[in-house]
């Protein structure tokens, strides 16, 4: 096995504006995606959770034949794993709806539209967690 790993810094930004299916996008993606594509590669993971919402756009540089992994269900699949040895996962099925509560250190509207652009849906309660400036 060969491992090609490449940062992707504005991939964060980009997705966090809403700028997954521009042109920008488009752009940044070929700029740098170009070592993955020189170095041919067969399987590339989607090591970060903004990252999914630019697999059409990383899809159209890498195309049809290199293997998108998508690391989010993964990660979901251990937290939920890590959370049930520590007792803190809801029994399924018991016909209550979760509650969440989110504590930002950001302003809670911009937390709020984030979340619907990541879930497709609103979250629960969001509300900003000041930290003590040391």
């Amino acid at each position: 096995v060969k491992v090609t790993q490449v940062p992707c810094p504005l991939f964060v930004p980009l997705v966090e504006e809403g700028c997954t299916d521009e042109s920008l996008a488009l752009q940044v993606a070929e700029r740098y995606l170009q070592p993955m594509k020189r170095a041919r590669v067969d399987t590339l993971i989607l090591g970060c959770t903004h990252y999914p919402l630019l697999k059409g756009t990383i899809r159209q540089v890498m195309g049809p034949r290199v293997q998108l992994i998508d690391s989010a269900q993964p990660v979901a699949l251990q937290a939920r794993l890590v959370l049930g040895q520590m007792g803190l996962v809801a029994p399924a099925g018991n016909g209550a709806a979760p509650l969440h509560r989110f504590y930002v250190t950001d302003e809670p509207r911009r937390f709020e539209q984030l979340s619907r652009r990541f879930l497709g849906r609103r979250v629960g309660e969001v509300s900003r967690a000041d930290v003590p400036q040391t």
